[in-house]
């Protein structure tokens, strides 16, 4: 029976919640055509923080009304009241879990949150060992660090260290949140041409710009919390495929190359790492790993990425101000308003909020 219950008013609920957000996110976002990169990442967030609003509130259904109905909808926003009900209901813990069902519940859910922190933890120490397996200097690889030095002072970023790896990795990328490290294939790194490697560190560069790290480690948790919910990884998918496009605008707004070039030289560069990889692949689960296509990113995915570049204009990959305060609006308004929907199942009610 509890397992039914939270079934009908967890899970379910948060399945609902990620899907309604999700479609009007890409419903308002396709009606106002906004570009912004960054906009449009904290939009794609909603489908993961918003089923986190169903989670805390505790609500109880006037089930008289539903004695001759099957179910009824409408809109509505949370109650602040159900949050303290919530709050106080826990503070009767003794007496709740007191109950077999509930402490078999409060010990599958002690467990999923151990596996993931400890999935976290193993995670952030392979980034961190990842980053320091074979730290170069100025004098081993001057070629990299002229380019970012060239760089930085265009974006105003601290120059990151640089790592070499021969785990076969390929794709470049970014570690650190804080104090970053550039992690290179140095195998790769001989194939590219001069134009190439810029495009490459580049665009690794402005993810550094961006607090793209910061950001993607934020998602990856929410969606780890959110595990049972497909929705949760549509909505990363998104906003890791939003990072890449907006790294690539700031490449065009910095780098002084044309977005023809650039484009070229990503398309280049994406052929040489699959040549490169093509024995053996070993992936690597990166926050940022811009140039990874092999089964990950498709060929449609590539091309609308491409088009994206070639139609950037330098000067407006930024919302202005009034457009930009009426999508925070816009998104608190979605963040709250709940499309609400209850359903009456022989004796059990679902509601879908």
């Amino acid at each position: 029976m509890i397992f039914i219950e939270v079934l009908t008013n967890y899970i379910i609920p948060i399945i609902y919640d990620s899907m309604v957000g999700l479609i009007l996110v890409l419903f308002f976002l396709f009606i106002f055509r906004i570009k912004d990169s960054n906009i449009r990442i904290l939009f794609f967030f909603l489908p993961l923080i918003k089923p986190f609003i169903t989670i805390i509130e505790s609500i109880d259904i006037d089930k008289q009304y539903f004695y001759s109905k099957f179910g009824t909808s409408g809109l509505r926003f949370p109650d602040p009241n159900n949050m303290i009900n919530i709050i106080e209901k826990l503070g009767q813990g003794p007496v709740i879990f007191s109950n077999i069902n509930y402490l078999t519940i409060l010990l599958i859910i002690i467990c999923i949150f151990l596996i993931l922190v400890i999935r976290w933890a193993n995670l952030a120490l392979f980034y961190k060992k990842l980053a320091y397996e074979e730290r170069v200097g100025r004098k081993d690889v001057p070629e990299i660090y002229n380019i970012i030095d060239n760089y930085i002072k265009k974006i105003k970023v601290k120059p990151p260290d640089i790592s070499l790896t021969h785990r076969n990795y390929f794709s470049p990328f970014i570690v650190g949140i804080r104090n970053h490290t550039l992690v290179l294939y140095p195998n790769l790194f001989e194939k590219l041409n001069r134009s190439e490697k810029e495009t490459l560190i580049q665009h690794e560069l402005s993810h550094i710009k961006r607090n793209d790290n910061l950001i993607g480690w934020a998602a990856l948790i929410l969606r780890d919390l959110l595990f049972f919910n497909p929705f949760a990884y549509v909505a990363y998918s998104l906003i890791k495929s939003e990072q890449e496009i907006g790294s690539d605008k700031l490449l065009v707004r910095y780098s002084q190359k044309t977005t023809k070039e650039i484009a070229k030289n990503i398309l280049n560069s994406i052929i040489k790492i699959k040549s490169t990889s093509s024995t053996k692949i070993s992936t690597v689960p990166t926050q940022s790993s811009s140039f990874f296509l092999f089964m990950k990113i498709n060929q449609k995915r590539l091309e609308n990425r491409i088009n994206s570049i070639i139609k950037t204009d330098p000067d407006k990959i930024y919302c202005l101000i009034l457009p930009k305060i009426i999508m925070y609006i816009l998104f608190v308004l979605l963040l709250l308003i709940q499309l609400l929907i209850i359903v009456k199942i022989d004796n059990f009610y679902i509601f879908l909020r």
